[in-house]
């Protein structure tokens, strides 16, 4: 279940931002195009985010970002799960309307 945030909030920096938080997954698109994919991020910080429509996505998502490691990739794109709060570079579009992945 992907929960993609609405677009009435109004960000600068991020285009479209998808999350879930039984997976504790959330995908972001930022309006230069690039595509981030965190991962083990808090169920409470997705559940807030969720619920209050008042929130800047930029904030939030530059919150993330600045406790987040990067996801290292070895032999084969297999990666090592660390438990921690991770980001990885998914791709780049000049798409607005493309679909982020899930």
């Amino acid at each position: 279940m992907f929960t993609s945030i609405p677009n009435p909030r109004t960000s600068e920096a991020v285009e479209a931002i998808n999350v879930n938080p039984f997976t504790r997954v959330v995908n972001v698109r930022f309006t230069n195009g690039y595509e981030y994919k965190y991962s083990n991020v808090s169920r409470a910080k997705i559940v807030n985010l969720l619920i209050n429509d008042n929130m800047s996505l930029g904030f939030w998502v530059k919150e993330l970002s600045q406790k987040a490691i990067r996801v290292r990739d070895y032999l084969y794109g297999i990666s090592v799960a660390t438990g921690k709060l991770c980001y990885q570079f998914t791709g780049c579009t000049n798409d607005a309307t493309a679909p982020l992945p899930f």
